[in-house]
């Protein structure tokens, strides 16, 4: 049970929710994660979804303060404010709207999204990302890389997000391995992945041929399933750094998550990044909208 100084910072994304419990003075006190496959974003209900979730720690006498950052933050979803466009600072406290909620015991606050045109791109959480992230490296002056089922390429300068890209990677490896019924998740052989990103990098156009090359191997028993992985993810990630290109090159470059695969697909064009673990990041942002400087 928490107690009256407690509050909440919950990243809601499609297919989880992820809860950190935290101090007023910012100190973690529990993680809670929620996720089975059910698309959060397909109900109606956002309120007693959440409540269910957080049940043992709310207080009957007292309401707490809850910050919240993904796609249910839209306007007019529930309660979302106006998106922000860039060029922009990463969101701080007031860069914050009322949700709208029945519950005595909530006190939610959605953290407003960023938005560009040209070519569009939308960030919810990747926004709270980048708050943790410069509050922990406030003169950083480059790109950082936020990899995911949507990666996004993020150039920062002077305290602010100037652009960014909004790239659907893991979505698509996802999709394609379960289209050829192998499972996204896996080990796959490194020097496969590699040889798939080059390719990929070398000549984009062929990707579609590719793929169903690979499909084909796989029918006919050519291939094992370890390898058509990872030619499939390299192949999606080489597209990801082609397209980044002018972001990456020459650059100053900060890796938040991702797996081994990212690191050794950057080293593979020449890019040493400096790696930040992801939910670290993410908790000090939400600190940092809270009005709180420091873990």
């Amino acid at each position: 049970m928490t107690n009256g100084s407690d509050w909440m910072g919950v990243e809601w994304s499609r297919e989880r929710l992820r809860i950190w419990v935290f101090g007023a003075d910012g100190a973690l006190r529990e993680e809670i994660t929620s996720g089975d496959g059910t698309d959060f974003l397909s109900a109606e209900a956002f309120e007693p979804t959440l409540a269910s979730v957080i049940a043992g720690h709310l207080q009957d006498d007292a309401a707490t303060d809850i910050l919240v950052a993904g796609p249910v933050a839209m306007p007019g979803l529930w309660g979302g404010g106006a998106l922000r466009s860039v060029p922009c600072t990463p969101p701080g406290p007031g860069d914050l709207s009322q949700g709208e909620v029945t519950d005595d015991r909530l006190r939610l606050h959605l953290v407003n999204g960023i938005a560009q045109d040209k070519p569009d791109a939308v960030m919810f959480a990747d926004g709270v990302r980048i708050a943790g992230f410069l509050a922990t490296y406030p003169e950083f002056d480059g790109v950082i890389c936020l990899p995911g089922l949507v990666s996004r390429w993020v150039h920062v300068s002077a305290g602010e997000i100037v652009s960014f890209q909004h790239l659907m990677t893991g979505r698509l490896i996802a999709a394609t391995s379960r289209a050829m019924g192998i499972a996204p998740e896996g080990d796959t052989p490194e020097p496969i992945f590699l040889e798939a990103v080059e390719d990929a990098m070398a000549k984009p156009q062929a990707m579609a041929g590719r793929i169903g090359a690979l499909e084909a191997a796989l029918t006919l028993g050519r291939m094992a399933a370890t390898e058509a992985r990872g030619r499939i993810a390299g192949g999606f990630v080489g597209l990801e750094l082609a397209a980044t290109r002018p972001y990456w090159l020459g650059q100053r470059v900060a890796l938040v998550g991702g797996d081994r695969s990212y690191r050794a697909a950057l080293a593979q064009v020449g890019v040493t990044p400096e790696i930040e673990d992801e939910a670290q990041v993410l908790r000090a942002g939400f600190c940092r909208i809270k009005g709180i400087q420091t873990l």
